[in-house]
């Protein structure tokens, strides 16, 4: 069992095993539950499919760039 010590502001840090062992990383969300006196930790786990979204967001249309934004320029 590895120990830790809360600080004033109430933090606590992972010991890097367990963080190594359960692949936590920066930035990851906890969800914090009292257990029979116990306090549990159990890292979100993040919907693939909503991960991607983002990598398939569009603020363009593919062929835009910043001289034709807006309009097709040219004569016709």
């Amino acid at each position: 069992m590895l120990k830790v010590t809360m600080s004033v502001k109430g933090q606590i840090v992972i010991p890097a095993e367990v963080r190594r062992r359960l692949g936590l990383k920066s930035g990851t969300h906890l969800r914090v539950y009292d257990s029979d006196g116990k306090i549990v930790l159990v890292p979100e786990v993040q919907d693939p499919v909503s991960a991607g979204l983002g990598f398939l967001r569009r603020d363009k249309d593919p062929g835009e760039t910043e001289d034709t934004k807006g309009g097709v320029s040219g004569s016709g």
